[in-house]
């Protein structure tokens, strides 16, 4: 296992290798930690997992702080490096798909990595997923709906609805329900233009939103993300 830090970049570079135990991420934590102390907020991270065999389910909670660490000290991006066939891959996947999650970039090498962080803008922030899927609602002159968070960020959203989409362009007012227990089911408002429709639902970037409203949807997506971590599944270990 590795942990190194490239300050110039601002960088933190994980490699994880072979079987990972829960004993071998409680170590990388603690290295993280001191890690993260020599990095700027904004910083970026590189997890090469391609020659990781396999999570052990037992070290999945310590994986998750790992991840609330870097989130709560100021992670910008994050990239994995990891093959497409893996296990390991697969194992993340159901992760993300169970609990609360960054969603990163993958790649399939260093050259990769390296070449989407170099490229990135200095105000992209990290999606989410949360499993407790916050509801939102939806309306404009043309169409009124309802659904939930797919992934949410602070430039945008993506949204599954049952009902018909609205077109793109057309510019609506959104109201997410977060749930985390401090928002005390806070509604988030703002008006979006949807930029994109896929099989699965709709994305849309907000408009007119400034940097203080950045910052306070930012702060609500970090309680939520605390919230949806806390809510971990009852029957994780029975991730294959």
């Amino acid at each position: 296992m590795i942990v190194k830090v490239d300050t110039k970049k601002n960088r933190l570079f994980l490699k994880f290798s072979g079987s990972v135990s829960k004993k071998e991420l409680d170590k990388i934590y603690t290295d993280v930690r001191f890690a993260v102390a020599d990095l700027l907020p904004g910083f970026s991270v590189i997890n090469d997992l391609s020659e990781c065999t396999l999570c052990h389910i037992s070290g999945i909670a310590t994986y998750k702080k790992i991840s609330n660490y870097l989130i709560k000290n100021g992670v910008r991006d994050v990239v994995r490096i990891i093959n497409k066939d893996s296990l390991v891959l697969k194992q993340f996947l159901q992760f993300a798909a169970r609990f609360a999650e960054y969603i990163p970039i993958y790649v399939s090498t260093i050259e990769e990595a390296e070449e989407q962080l170099d490229k990135a803008s200095e105000r992209n922030r990290l999606s989410f997923h949360f499993a407790g899927q916050p509801s939102v609602k939806y309306f404009s002159n043309t169409a009124r709906g309802e659904g939930h968070i797919l992934n949410i960020s602070t430039s945008g959203c993506k949204i599954a609805s049952t009902t018909f989409p609205p077109a793109i362009d057309t510019e609506i007012d959104i109201a997410i329900s977060l749930n985390a227990y401090e928002t005390a089911q806070k509604t988030f408002n703002t008006k979006a233009s949807v930029v994109r429709i896929d099989n699965d639902g709709f994305a849309v970037e907000y408009s007119n939103f400034s940097e203080d409203r950045k910052k306070e949807l930012w702060q609500d997506l970090l309680l939520e993300f605390e919230h949806d971590t806390h809510a971990f599944p009852s029957d994780v270990g029975k991730l294959k």
